[in-house]
C-alpha cells in the first residue's frame, strides 16, 4: 500500500535453495510439523471444507462485484478488501475491525470504508437463535425467559444481543454467538498462524509475524468463550467493589450464571448511552468531560492493581448511565502486565511529585528504561535525572519571568 502513513518495512533476504532445504529438514522443522498436525487434528473436517467453500463463493461474489464496478469505471481499492472480508465471515471481519480502529498505521481511505465493519455486520435470524439458546441452556426458553425480543438490539461480527426479561423480572440482555463462528475461527486462525509459522521457518519472515498472529489468535479464541467472559466481568466487580474511590461512579453489569453458558451470556441490562455520544450523554452528565477522566481513571488503576484490564476500550464499550454512572461492557479481550512492571509504575507515580528522584530512577529500572544498575550508577542516575528536570524548571521560570510561552514536548 503507498501511503506516506505508512512505514516501509525491511524483510529479510530470501534465503537460497540450499538453505531453504536445510530449514526444511532441521528439528526446529519437525517440532512444527508435530505442532501444526496437532492443528491440524483438532480441526471439524466438515468446517474445513465448508471454510474453502466459502472461500470460492466470496471470491467470486466480490469479483462480480468489482467487474461491475469496473464497467462503470468505479473500482474501489478499499470497498472491495471491505466487501472480501464480509463475505468471509468474522474472522476476517475482526481483521478489518482492526484496520478501523488503527488510524496510525492505515490509510485514511482504509479506515474511512473499514468503519463500515463496525456497525453493518447482518443479524442471525430468530429461527436460528431461539433453537441456539434452548442446546445451550439445556431447557426450553420460556423455562428461563418471561419475554425474549425477537429483533436484536445489536449484532456484530461474533455475536448479537437481544432484549429480554427473566422469570423473576429483572430486564436483561442475551447476548447469543453467531452459529458456526467457533469452528470457522478455528479454522482461519489456525490457518493464519500455520501460514505465519512456516514462512518463519523458510526465513521469508521473522519471528514477529508469527508472535502477532499468535497474540490475535489467541485473543480472538478467548473471545468466543462466554463463561471466560463472564467470569471476568464478575472479576471486575470485584475491582470495582475494592476501589471506595469508585463506588458509587462505576459500574459492571450483573452477570445472570443460572441463564449463561458458552455460547450465551444473560447479564443486566444497564439503560445509557455510549460514551460516544456526547449530547445524549449531557442529558445524564452536565460535564461529559468529568464522565471520561472518571472511565480513565478506573481504566488506569486497573491497568496498575488489578490482574487485567479490559483491553478494548472504546466509547462504545463505555455508557454513561441514566443515574450518571459509567459502566464497562464487553470483556471478551483483556492484557495485564506483570505485576513488577505494575508495581514500578505505581512508585513512579508515587515518587515523581515528591521530587524523590532516587525512587523515579529505581522505578524506571524495575520498568526496564534502563538495563540493571549498580549501586553507583543508580545514585549516578537519579543525580541525572534531577539534574534534567531542575534544569527545564528553569527555563519555565525564565520564560515566565519574561513573558513568554513554553511548549512541551
Amino acid at each position: 500500500i503507498n501511503s506516506p502513513r505508512m512505514q516501509t518495512v525491511d524483510l529479510p533476504p530470501l534465503p537460497s535453495p540450499f538453505e531453504t532445504l536445510k530449514r526444511l529438514t532441521s528439528a526446529e522443522a519437525r517440532e512444527l510439523n508435530k505442532e501444526l498436525l496437532e492443528l491440524a487434528l483438532a480441526q471439524d473436517p466438515q468446517v474445513v471444507f465448508k471454510r474453502s467453500l466459502d472461500l470460492a463463493r466470496a471470491v467470486r461474489t466480490v469479483g462480480g462485484e468489482a467487474a461491475a464496478s469496473a464497467v462503470s469505471n468505479n473500482v474501489s481499492t478499499p470497498v472491495l478488501l471491505r466487501r472480501l472480508c464480509e463475505e468471509l465471515g468474522a474472522t476476517y471481519v475482526k481483521l478489518g475491525q482492526f484496520i478501523a480502529s488503527s488510524p496510525t498505521l492505515f490509510p485514511p481511505e482504509y479506515v474511512a470504508e473499514f468503519q463500515k465493519t463496525l456497525d453493518q455486520t447482518p443479524p442471525m435470524p430468530w429461527s436460528q437463535v431461539k433453537p441456539l439458546i434452548e442446546g445451550e441452556l439445556g431447557k426450553p426458553l420460556n423455562k428461563v425467559y418471561k419475554s425474549v425480543e425477537q429483533t436484536p438490539l445489536a449484532a456484530a461480527s461474533i455475536a448479537q444481543v437481544h432484549a429480554a426479561t427473566l422469570l423473576t423480572g429483572e430486564d436483561v440482555v442475551i447476548k447469543v454467538q453467531k452459529a458456526g463462528v467457533q469452528g470457522s475461527l478455528r479454522a482461519d486462525l489456525d490457518l493464519l498462524y500455520a501460514n505465519a509459522r512456516v514462512l518463519q521457518l523458510i526465513g521469508v519472515t521473522t519471528s514477529e509475524l508469527s508472535e502477532v498472529v499468535s497474540t490475535l489468535r489467541g485473543a480472538i479464541l478467548e473471545e468466543i468463550d462466554f463463561e471466560l467472559e463472564a467470569t471476568r466481568t464478575e472479576q471486575f466487580a470485584t475491582f470495582l467493589e475494592r476501589t471506595p474511590e469508585l463506588v458509587g461512579l462505576v459500574t459492571v453489569p450483573k452477570v445472570y450464571r443460572q441463564a449463561s453458558a458458552t455460547r450465551v451470556l444473560t447479564l443486566e441490562r444497564l439503560y445509557g448511552v455510549p460514551l460516544a455520544d456526547l449530547e445524549s450523554v449531557r442529558q445524564y452528565a452536565p460535564q461529559p468531560e468529568l464522565a471520561l477522566i472518571v472511565a480513565l481513571n478506573t481504566w488506569v488503576s486497573s491497568v496498575l492493581t488489578n490482574e487485567w484490564f479490559h483491553a478494548d476500550v472504546h466509547a462504545g464499550n463505555l455508557l454513561v448511565l441514566t443515574d450518571g454512572r459509567v459502566a464497562f461492557i464487553d470483556f471478551g479481550i483483556v492484557g495485564n502486565i506483570p505485576r513488577k512492571t505494575a508495581d514500578a509504575m505505581l512508585d513512579f507515580v508515587r515518587a515523581f511529585p515528591q521530587g524523590d528522584m532516587n525512587g523515579v530512577g529505581l522505578a524506571l529500572e524495575q520498568m526496564g528504561f534502563t538495563k540493571e544498575l549498580s549501586p553507583q550508577q543508580s545514585a549516578d542516575f537519579a543525580r541525572d535525572l534531577g539534574e534534567v528536570f531542575s534544569s527545564m524548571d528553569s527555563m519555565v521560570e525564565s520564560a515566565a519571568s519574561a513573558g513568554g510561552v513554553v511548549s512541551a514536548v
